[in-house]
């Protein structure tokens, strides 16, 4: 293959993801926003899931002023005793930068209701074993609950031109009224919409210049 010919392949590959993320950059959105339901939904996939001997059955999703409110139902075994509760948490969100996804973290964890060998214990009652359970189970429903939601992205950009995009825009994550927002820099799509504005510039240039110079590459003296 001809120089000549390699640089127009070049050429017409790079203009056309530059077009493609200059009209993205300019007719994109700038935040992304998840209902109560569609993070519940991403939570709950591949669900009943054992994790660090607790088993994770069903997570509810609860977004209202400004804050996330998780209840989930759990399964383990606590002091040789079959043990199953619901627990309530308080999700923060979390962006791991280095895996471009986002991440809720557990806050505030507290067991709700609690079944001891099938047997429903409300409140404090249930006598001395009831107690020691209620403690040892706070513990390991902690590390059990954190290490599910670390493991479970509800949200991963990808790593198409679109995701590059968004990843060097992002600039905020946090709960608004009743969703999730995602919020992107209109300045940094400005600023890459300009890079790609400025590679179409470069490959016109280029082009005018294969024009001119109709000889070049093809290997005549």
């Amino acid at each position: 293959m001809s120089r000549r010919r390699t640089a127009w392949i070049v050429v017409a590959v790079v203009g056309f993801l530059s077009a493609a993320g200059l009209l993205w950059s300019m007719f994109g959105f700038d935040r992304l926003t998840f209902t109560a339901e569609e993070l519940q939904s991403r939570l709950n996939q591949q669900l009943p899931r054992t994790v660090r001997d607790v088993t994770i059955e069903r997570v509810d999703v609860a977004l209202a002023d400004n804050r996330l409110a998780l209840r989930i139902a759990m399964q383990a075994r606590v002091l040789q005793q079959p043990v199953s509760a619901t627990v309530s948490a308080r999700g923060v969100p979390r962006y791991a930068a280095q895996e471009t996804a986002m991440y809720f973290d557990a806050d505030e964890i507290k067991i709700e209701q609690l079944a001891i060998s099938g047997r429903t214990v409300l409140g404090e009652e249930g006598g001395r074993l009831s107690n020691t359970v209620r403690s040892a189970l706070q513990g390991v429903a902690e590390s059990g609950i954190k290490a599910y939601l670390a493991a479970r992205p509800v949200y991963r950009l990808k790593d198409d031109l679109k995701g590059v995009v968004l990843k060097a825009a992002l600039v905020d994550v946090a709960i608004e009224q009743n969703t999730l927002t995602v919020t992107f820099s209109l300045w940094n799509l400005t600023m890459t919409a300009g890079m790609f504005v400025l590679t179409l510039i470069i490959l016109v240039l280029v082009i005018f210049w294969l024009i001119r110079h109709p000889l070049w590459g093809l290997g005549h003296r």
